[in-house]
């Protein structure tokens, strides 16, 4: 699990051209990793208006030390935009263009013990290819013990699901800061693609359905869904 980011920064936009924006952020998000060295990448809500540029760290300490190199005339963020304005000539203008409004920042962290990857699958070669993501905002229903039973819960899943020989990459998150109200954890989901996703998300529920093991661990949960997107990522 060591190839996916333990913590996660997130810059929330909303776009009147999400296009375009998308296109300035992935020359800043080329930029800003060859200035610093950190993940740059930027995710797209496909269906929507929405656009979040994310940075990953190792390390909530390695988040802060980036940020406090960040500004200033010879800040992280100025170098960054020197260098995207040599690939593009239009500069703020072409920003403001986008109709751009910020909503929030959030941070995430990596839950590796709720998390999903199958064994002998290399995180690091795979990620590149998995261009669609599933992100599900769960809430955690309030009452004693819920907490407990819903991690035990998510373990048991992926034991089973391993049983069955599903094997798809699941990633579960935690809110640091942020985040979506009453929000607990976010899991996201990978694959190639939008069909891809959900054409294995219908052969895996096949072979669920007909599991009673998988019947009796979903049989009392104690979470909802809260909100999804389906997501493009640019690297």
């Amino acid at each position: 699990m060591a190839q996916a980011p333990n913590i996660v920064e997130v810059t929330e936009w909303t776009a009147k051209n999400q296009a375009l924006m998308i296109d300035i952020l992935n020359d800043f998000a080329e930029s800003d990793s060859e200035v610093t060295g950190v993940n740059s990448f930027v995710l797209e809500v496909i269906d929507g208006n929405k656009v979040y540029y994310c940075r990953g760290f190792e390390s909530m300490q390695d988040l802060l030390d980036s940020r406090m190199k960040r500004w200033g005339e010879d800040g992280t963020n100025s170098k960054a935009m020197t260098l995207m304005r040599e690939k593009r000539s239009e500069g703020n203008t072409e920003w403001a263009s986008t109709g751009p409004k910020k909503i929030m920042s959030h941070v995430f962290r990596l839950n590796q013990n709720l998390s999903y990857v199958p064994k002998g699958v290399d995180l690091k070669s795979e990620l590149p290819k998995l261009t669609f993501r599933r992100h599900i905002i769960m809430d955690v229903h309030e009452g004693p013990g819920n907490m407990e039973k819903f991690r035990s819960q998510i373990r048991s899943g992926i034991e089973n699901d391993i049983k069955l020989k599903n094997n798809y990459i699941r990633l579960m998150f935690t809110p640091i800061y942020g985040g979506v109200n009453n929000g607990d954890f976010m899991m996201i989901v990978m694959d190639k693609s939008r069909s891809d996703y959900y054409n294995g998300l219908a052969e895996r529920n096949k072979k669920r359905d007909k599991d009673s093991d998988w019947k009796k661990i979903q049989s009392d949960n104690v979470a909802s869904w809260i909100q999804e997107e389906d997501i493009k990522i640019h690297y």
